[in-house]
């Protein structure tokens, strides 16, 4: 909507200073897309799954950053759109999922990735894990992966995902955790919460 207003606006700099905004992101978007040898050689030990190697790069990255002369990136993504986390959860590696845990990677959407994969450990240790650096009254870590990156739709919880894969074993990890699932809002609800889901539906 406000890319039409913009294009039949008969403001040129409203028109110029959009245009630079979204040649701007793209660049940004791109440049996070590159990865350095150093994130190359990251991705491609957790892939094998060399704990040690990775732990060694993933310190003398985060070393340098803090010196401001690094640029190590330990949430970059594969060609695939993979963090390091997902790799590991893919291969089912607990070890690695521990380390990068351990070193700070931002869990996203991991722990539906590993529900998805019905990983019953991975899910044990990233629910752990979330326990620990969720702070009342914030978002969850699966509902912080937005946009085209979002490999799950907004309305899937961990609860949901386990039972749409009918597995038991993770549905009780989940429920004793103290999971559950939200009221349903009647059919006409006009609420905040209902008005923005509603426009964010993934159906329309």
């Amino acid at each position: 909507m406000e890319s039409a207003a913009l294009i039949s606006s008969s403001d040129p700099k409203a028109i110029e200073d959009k245009i630079k905004n979204d040649l701007m992101d793209l660049e940004k978007e791109e440049m996070e897309q590159i990865l350095n040898t150093e994130e190359k050689r990251y991705l491609l030990y957790v892939e094998r799954g060399d704990v040690a190697s990775v732990q060694h790069i993933v310190k003398k990255g985060l070393k340098e950053n803090e010196k401001k002369n690094g640029c190590f990136n330990i949430n970059c993504l594969d060609p695939l759109g993979r963090s390091a986390l997902i790799i590991s959860i893919e291969n089912e590696n607990l070890d690695m999922i521990s380390l990068l845990l351990q070193q700070g990677i931002n869990p996203s959407d991991a722990l539906l990735h590993a529900i998805s994969e019905e990983y019953v450990e991975g899910v044990e240790v990233l629910l752990a894990h979330e326990e620990k650096i969720h702070s009342p009254g914030r978002p969850y870590s699966w509902t912080t992966t937005a946009g085209e990156r979002a490999a799950f739709t907004p309305d899937i919880t961990p609860l949901i995902a386990a039972a749409h894969k009918n597995n038991y074993e993770i549905l009780k990890v989940l429920l004793d955790r103290g999971a559950s699932l939200p009221m349903p809002h009647d059919i006409k609800c006009a609420c905040d919460e209902c008005l923005v889901t509603s426009a964010d539906d993934s159906l329309r």
